[in-house]
């Protein structure tokens, strides 16, 4: 009989799952702690067990075109953490095979209207051109205007719009080394967590169809639950497109 392991990371009272995440080993070594020991957020990789083991069988209504559907945990072979309280200038994308314990770590855009080498405003609304905190679920993959694209299905009130603002993954010239090199950050979309072209390439059909997606900023999330809509790290640091003049023609390709 499989023992059964309580936790309460994130929740106030504890709740109970057998085989957990939490305790799924790799050659001896609990997965957890391997993810941790290479450098994932600890907050974050907690709220993302959590989530998983909670939602495991759950299914999710969401968005998709006029008709509403729904979408469950599907791929479990992988589960993606973008920690947005790093700069755009630092790997901070973290791809975590769940299969093998392996983290891969690629830089990753946030929004113009998010700051410049750090995001530090983020929002839910239709036009805004920020990144979305919260979790995601992947859909499918198509072809749009930066060639193989995937879908992203908000799950939270702080990203559930990300379907009617086109926040999908994508790979972007301006999340480059060139770039990084010429502007001192990695560009920015319009929302989207845009990843290199080369990258694009190797992970869209990895986490496709039904992966957990947690984007993350260490100082927002108590905010996020708070304030949906719209969550700043501080007004008085707050960038965007109108007063930035560094704005550059790859960025304000949608």
């Amino acid at each position: 009989m499989k023992s059964l392991v309580c936790f309460a990371v994130l929740l106030s009272t504890s709740m109970c799952f057998a085989d957990s995440w939490y305790t799924k080993k790799i050659e001896g070594k609990l997965l957890y702690d391997l993810y941790k020991d290479s450098g994932v957020p600890k907050e974050a990789l907690e709220r993302t067990f959590e989530f998983l083991d909670i939602n495991d069988q759950k299914e999710f209504k969401v968005k998709l075109y006029d008709e509403p559907t729904t979408k469950k945990i599907a791929n479990k072979n992988y589960a993606v953490i973008i920690d947005y309280s790093k700069p755009s200038s630092s790997r901070r994308l973290y791809l975590l095979d769940l299969k093998k314990g392996t983290v891969e770590k690629y830089y990753v855009a946030h929004g113009v209207n998010s700051g410049e080498d750090e995001a530090v405003s983020f929002s839910n609304q239709i036009d805004s051109k920020k990144s979305s905190l919260g979790f995601y679920i992947t859909g499918s993959t198509y072809e749009g205007n930066h060639g193989e694209s995937l879908y992203l299905h908000g799950l939270e009130k702080s990203n559930n719009n990300a379907f009617e603002r086109s926040i999908v993954m994508h790979g972007a010239s301006y999340v480059s080394m060139d770039f990084l090199e010429q502007y001192g950050r990695m560009g920015r979309s319009w929302g989207c967590p845009a990843v290199s072209e080369a990258i694009s390439q190797k992970i869209l059909p990895l986490i496709k169809g039904g992966a957990v997606l947690y984007a993350y900023h260490k100082s927002l999330m108590s905010v996020t639950q708070a304030s949906p809509t719209v969550q700043n790290v501080s007004r008085d640091k707050e960038q965007t497109a109108e007063d930035s003049h560094e704005v550059v023609p790859e960025e304000l390709n949608p």
